[in-house]
């Protein structure tokens, strides 16, 4: 995020591939489990819904572990600098952080109805990604770009505002990272639940 543009690297890909495969399997363990049967259609399109809702927040922790330090520590260089800078350098990474994010939820997304359709491997993969691809809930998919955007700015201005402050109470880089990271985590679920409580819940939960 910092000093580089933000470019999706194989391994940042990598790991959302993989968080949307297992997020998706597990959903549709969770909810075909009880019922012990294999996972139906309607099973899938809502695990994939699911996921996509927990989305934003997953992407939002893979890029602060992957660039946590290197905000950190361009939020102490911040520090020595005039009021306002903070702001600015603020404005200048989100200009490279949140599409980053956003262009992480395809790979997410994809991973996760391609493996929903693993659990029924009778039936036409195609078809089924189709099927899957075309009732992914337009609501849920507008609310999980907005959320990501908004996740991720929040997230980028948290850590260098940790980094400022580590520099100007003389705290150890990996005190300031380890602060950014639990405060994040927490700010971002927070607004995540008052978002589900305040907004309609025909959008937040979607329909199959």
């Amino acid at each position: 995020m910092a000093g580089q543009a933000v470019r999706l690297d194989r391994g940042l890909v990598g790991l959302t591939l993989l968080a949307g495969a297992s997020m998706s399997m597990g959903f549709i363990q969770l909810l075909a489990g009880p019922l012990e049967n294999a996972a139906t259609i309607s099973v899938q399109v809502l695990a994939v819904q699911t996921t996509a809702m927990a989305a934003p927040l997953v992407i939002t922790l893979l890029l602060l572990l992957r660039d946590g330090p290197e905000l950190v520590a361009l939020g102490t260089r911040l520090a020595q600098r005039p009021p306002g800078a903070l702001l600015r350098r603020w404005r200048h990474q989100a200009t490279r952080l949140v599409p980053a994010a956003l262009a992480l939820l395809p790979y997410l997304l994809a991973s996760a109805m391609v493996s929903a359709t693993l659990t029924k491997p009778e039936l036409s993969s195609v078809t089924e990604l189709q099927f899957l691809a075309g009732n992914l809930n337009p609501g849920i998919l507008a609310l999980t770009l907005v959320k990501t955007a908004l996740f991720s700015g929040l997230v980028l201005w948290i850590t260098l505002a940790q980094g400022c402050r580590a520099q100007r109470l003389q705290m150890a880089p990996t005190a300031a990272l380890s602060r950014a990271i639990s405060l994040s985590i927490a700010v971002v679920l927070g607004m995540d639940l008052v978002w589900v409580l305040l907004l309609d819940p025909n959008l937040s939960g979607g329909g199959i």
